[in-house]
């Protein structure tokens, strides 16, 4: 039998101040707790408690091993606001039918067709970023431009950069109203009172609309297009022959928007900013880029996948920088964990961005080294020491269109242009869902 271990604890007596703290910064409060009590511990915050953990063993036991135990935390619950029963937030048999159903449009031939509406959007921000030569711009944001639109075009052939600014508009309203949810449930009712929630309805609002019709265009038409919104409304369940209702369409398609423009926009972002910082990894990165296109071409998929360094160093930028900085469960039934005990109903949180970190399981942790993810390396590691798309069966659905995207648009922004940090702009980390930079990433572009 397992033997049994106190899980460390926050102090109960401090509930209130652990509370403001999980409010005001959750990654640092996170951090410090970490270096006290050690890499599994618990939260006290007097309403509720919360249990976390950055060991890559009680990670995998909770996405893998015993995955069927634990499902979604508190936190999904809440961005059903937005998102509805898409993947990321529905559970159980509804779950997996709408992951089955899903899982044809990321093949290998669907991602082929898509890869040319992604070159034609990369080619348009190149040109862009080449009226922009000796300003100063902050990146994070034109990345969520960019991978706003390359998503939009993807799932619906979108080209009126108004839908583009309604979508991507309502989308940034979201998160952030549901992140206040998330943060501070005890005083959430607040939102209800001072108007934010109205204005949080009138924008999902302003969503639907769009999204449901564009949907029942789609219906009216006779024309088939080679979008996923058209791949979704044709695929059938395999046992049933049913397809997709109107409103699991709605809830697929604002998930895949939400979860593919603002990870990989995110990641990207802080992918650039930690290059600025390593001239030595620009100048190798380039080095690869002009062996492998030497005309400055776009890249075709297969020369993609010779961009072997170009992926390490997006591995690399998601170690230090996560899209998706921590995961939340929450147990359906007591259990034991790494020797824990976990209660029935308790929520857990997967501590991604920590375990990126931790120096018992990385060199230099704090250093952006690519060499650390060639294929040698990575054999010496736990397999489950890096998870920046998640792991287990609910592994995001589109991390190959998500990676096939990030290296064809770093590929060819590095080999054109060099990007020079405004080191007078102050860089703060802001974990919302996504890892994001609270003041932008202000750097200068020089060809």
């Amino acid at each position: 039998m397992e033997n049994i271990k106190d899980l460390p604890k926050t102090p109960s007596n401090e509930w209130l101040k652990t509370s403001k703290a999980v409010k005001n910064n959750f990654l640092d409060f996170l951090e410090e707790q970490t270096k006290t009590l050690g890499d599994t511990f618990e939260l006290d915050l007097g309403y509720m408690s919360l249990y976390a953990s950055s060991n890559p063993d009680f990670i995998k036991y909770v996405l893998q091993t015993n995955h069927k135990n634990f499902r979604k935390s508190m936190a999904y619950d809440v961005l059903k606001m937005g998102l509805g029963e898409g993947l990321v937030t529905s559970s159980g048999d509804y779950w997996r039918k709408q992951r089955r159903l899903s899982q044809p449009v990321f093949y290998k031939k669907n991602l082929d067709n898509l890869f040319q509406d992604m070159g034609r959007s990369t080619i348009e921000f190149l040109d862009y970023l080449e009226s922009k030569k000796g300003e100063t711009i902050d990146i994070s944001k034109e990345m969520m431009k960019l991978m706003a639109t390359i998503v939009l075009r993807a799932l619906f052939t979108v080209e009126e950069s108004k839908v583009l600014d309604d979508i991507y508009n309502s989308m940034d309203t979201m998160q952030t109203h549901i992140m206040k949810h998330i943060q501070s449930p005890i005083t959430r009712f607040w939102l209800y009172l001072n108007g934010e929630h109205r204005a949080f309805k009138k924008d999902m609002k302003v969503m639907d609309e769009l999204i449901y019709g564009m949907i029942e265009n789609r219906r009216q038409s006779e024309e088939k297009k080679p979008d996923l919104l058209q791949m979704l409304m044709d695929v059938e369940d395999a046992d049933t022959g049913e397809k997709m209702t109107d409103l699991q369409l709605r809830d697929e398609l604002i998930t895949l928007f939400s979860a593919g423009h603002e990870t990989s926009a995110n990641a990207l972002a802080w992918t650039i900013y930690s290059l600025s910082k390593n001239p030595e990894v620009v100048q190798k990165l380039k080095t690869e880029v002009n062996t492998i296109l030497p005309n400055q071409e776009m890249p075709t998929f297969e020369q993609l996948r010779g961009l072997k360094y170009t992926e390490q160093v997006i591995n690399e930028g998601m170690r230090l920088f996560p899209p998706a900085w921590v995961v939340g469960r929450r147990a359906i039934e007591d259990d034991i964990v790494n020797g824990y005990p976990i209660k029935k109903d308790v929520n857990v949180l997967l501590e991604i961005m920590i375990m990126h970190r931790s120096p018992k399981l990385w060199e230099n942790p704090e250093a952006f080294m690519p060499e650390r993810f060639e294929a040698e390396k990575m054999k010496t590691y736990h397999k489950n020491q890096f998870m920046p798309f998640g792991a287990g069966p609910r592994m995001c659905i589109g991390n190959h269109f998500a990676m096939m995207e990030m290296q064809l648009i770093l590929a060819t922004m590095i080999q054109r242009f060099d990007f020079i940090l405004d080191e007078t702009h102050e860089i703060e980390l802001e974990p919302l869902i996504t890892l994001r930079s609270k003041n932008g990433i202000r750097v200068k572009i020089k060809a």
